[in-house]
Formats: C-alpha cells, sequence, structure tokens
C-alpha cells in the first residue's frame, strides 16, 4: 500500500497503468476501490490515480490539526498531482467529488487536461426538491449529522444511495460511510451547504477554460436532470451525456458503457504530439 503525506495528512493512493494520466475524485465518505472495474478497463491506455481523501477510507486516521472543509480537499489533489509528477490530467469526478475537482481545476488550470463531472451533488432549493422523488440527503443530513454518534440513524438515510450498486461494492459503499473519520464526513459535507457555498461552486465552474463532461443515468435520483443542465448552462466547453438505464454509480451499474465514453472524451480532447514524435522515420 502506498501513502503519501499532504498538509498534515496521510493519504492512501494507488496509481497504474502507461499513458496520459486519469485522476479519480471518489464521492462523499468513499474510498477508491468503487473504482476500480472501471480502471481495468483503463489501465491499457492510461495513467490511472486513485486516492482515498482524508478522512476516509485507508486515508486514516486523521490528524487533530488537519482541515476538513472542501478547499482543504482541493488543495490535497493539487499536492498530489504536484508530487507525483504528474501533468495534463484527466480529472473525473464523482458526487461531491466533482466540487474538489471544479475548485482544484479554477485554482490550478496548469494541472488538468479535461474534467468530467459525473452525477454531481449540490443543496437544492427548496423549489427544486419538490421534483425529486427521494427525500434531499442534503436538507435530512443537515440535522441528523449534527448527532454523529447515531450512524445506524444516518446510515439508513444514506443506504438507498447505494442500492442498484452491485455486490460486493454496494456492502463495501456502506462499509465505507459507516469506518468514516466523523469529524471529516460532516466538515466536508457542511462546507458544501448554502447558498455562499453553491455561488463559490457555480462561479468556478463557470470559470473553467477546459472541456467538461457532465453525466448522469437516466434513474439518478440524487443527481437531478434538472441539476445537470443547470450545470450544463454554465460551462465554456464541453457536452452533457446520460446513460440510459443507470443509477447513481455508472462505473458500476454500466462500466462499459461509461468506458466507452470517457475514452472518446478523452481522445477528443487529447494534446497534439509534438512536432518531433510526427517525423518520418
Amino acid at each position: 500500500m502506498s501513502f503519501i503525506d499532504i498538509n498534515s495528512s496521510k493519504i492512501y493512493y494507488q496509481l497504474t497503468g502507461e499513458g496520459t494520466p486519469i485522476v479519480f475524485i471518489s464521492g462523499w465518505t468513499l474510498s477508491c476501490d468503487y473504482w476500480l472495474p472501471l480502471v481495468e478497463r483503463l489501465k491499457k491506455k492510461y495513467r490511472c490515480l486513485l486516492y482515498d481523501a482524508r478522512g476516509f477510507g485507508r486515508s486514516q486516521p486523521l490528524s487533530i490539526e488537519s482541515g476538513v472543509e472542501i478547499e482543504d480537499h482541493s488543495e490535497d489533489l493539487h499536492q498530489l498531482i504536484t508530487l507525483l509528477k504528474l501533468k495534463d490530467v484527466n480529472l473525473v469526478g464523482h458526487g461531491l467529488g466533482v466540487w474538489t475537482a471544479v475548485l482544484c481545476a479554477r485554482q490550478h488550470p496548469q494541472d488538468v487536461l479535461t474534467l468530467t463531472a459525473l452525477a454531481p451533488e449540490s443543496e437544492v432549493s427548496e423549489k427544486d426538491s419538490k421534483s425529486i422523488e427521494l427525500p434531499s440527503f442534503w436538507q435530512q443530513a443537515s440535522l441528523l449529522l449534527k448527532d454523529l454518534a447515531k450512524v445506524p440513524m444516518v446510515g439508513n438515510l444514506v443506504a438507498w444511495r447505494y442500492h442498484n450498486a452491485p455486490e460486493p461494492y454496494r456492502t463495501n459503499l456502506y462499509q465505507d460511510f459507516a469506518k468514516a473519520d466523523r469529524r471529516a464526513a460532516f466538515h466536508l459535507l457542511a462546507s458544501c451547504m448554502g447558498n455562499d457555498a453553491k455561488h463559490r461552486f457555480q462561479q468556478a465552474l463557470s470559470e473553467l477554460y477546459i472541456p467538461t463532461l457532465l453525466v448522469r443515468g437516466t434513474e439518478d435520483r440524487i443527481c437531478s436532470v434538472e441539476l445537470l443542465r443547470s450545470l450544463f448552462e454554465l460551462i465554456k466547453t464541453g457536452k452533457l451525456a446520460t446513460i440510459r438505464g443507470c443509477d447513481h454509480f455508472p462505473m458500476l451499474e454500466y462500466t462499459d458503457e461509461f468506458t466507452n465514453l470517457l475514452l472518446g472524451f478523452f481522445e477528443q480532447n487529447s494534446r497534439p504530439k509534438p512536432i518531433h514524435a510526427l517525423t518520418r522515420r
């Protein structure tokens, strides 16, 4: 197992494959293991970096001085890319990991070649929440997470998020949540709540000049079609894609379809080869 010291935290990571790098940023409280089926398909052409964010998965225990808000996660991502000497990375964020990816790309555009925002999550307004089938996780978590000792209570709230993920990943996703550092879980989510945080995220996304791919499954009850369309209106260049029949975890539910979608996007936006590489032999 590989670890690297970043900003008072010991971060677990995996680096595999050869080629242009892809960095996968996991959703709230999740370890990086649920990306593995996708990485198995991509590592033949790309260098794939997976990591557990501070306070989650194997990036524990968390030191008392470690910051745990979204800006800390964004800076961790930049430091990870820098320390591992990666360049022109393709960022692939999922759920709340999209926030980390967007803020990092805005602050450090020199790091990033493309951004894929997979099933992004954001606190919805009371008006928008009426169109969502399930109760807003954000609204309930803001109350329930105040008593972090009641893990089963919060666990029942998040269990439905994983119900369409295949086993053993469904169980693993829940265990990731159950084992997450409570301070890290609460403060990360709290730092993404409220109008100011939402505006900061949307502003950062609107200021990106890199190709951006927005993706959701047609059956996703966490990332609404209204949210994805509103984010699409903010980006300067990119595309919006849907995966028919898929819920919140395309990398597990429709691995081949999502792989092909990424490959097409990466190839379309790859850096041109240097002139010396194009000369005849």
